[in-house]
């Protein structure tokens, strides 16, 4: 796995952010609900990974938590501009949480290596919801060095 992130920016990190993409997505909370009933298994293993699932499914309202993760992806793949398929697959990108309870995108080879080819350096994520609803949004950044700096 690789982390999305360029970690801790510090005085010796000298760079500058030259462009940022935007992604976004909203998931009602139910629909998730209704694919896990109707899918069960084969729904979760197809959109999410082993890690994914054992947490959501420990939490008081797991579809809370799969429609989250769910329209983290979604809004991934809209700031790359690949929506999913081709370049991007579902377990491609993978939600985690840090002990701090910030939630980070952790993605695969692949996707990582899509990410790099696209020219970005690093990608954030913030995630919401409600009862009903889930909400996340994505930034891709992309860095370049500030010359005559040294990381």
């Amino acid at each position: 796995m690789y982390f999305a992130s360029i970690g801790k920016v510090s005085e010796e990190f000298n760079a500058a952010i030259v462009d940022v993409a935007l992604g976004t997505d909203i998931v009602e909370t139910a629909r998730i609900e209704h694919l896990v009933r109707r899918f069960g298994d084969v729904f979760l293993r197809k959109i999410f990974n082993g890690d994914e699932i054992a947490y959501c499914m420990k939490m008081a309202n797991p579809a809370m938590g799969f429609a989250a993760r769910f329209a983290t992806k979604e809004a991934f793949s809209k700031a790359m501009g690949t929506g999913i398929g081709r370049h991007i697959g579902w377990k491609d990108v993978s939600v985690g949480k840090k002990s701090s309870g910030e939630p980070f995108i952790a993605l695969s080879e692949r996707a990582a290596a899509t990410l790099k080819a696209r020219g970005y350096s690093a990608a954030k994520v913030s995630i919401a919801h409600t009862k009903t609803l889930a909400h996340a949004v994505v930034v891709l950044i992309k860095l370049c060095d500030v010359p005559g700096a040294s990381r």
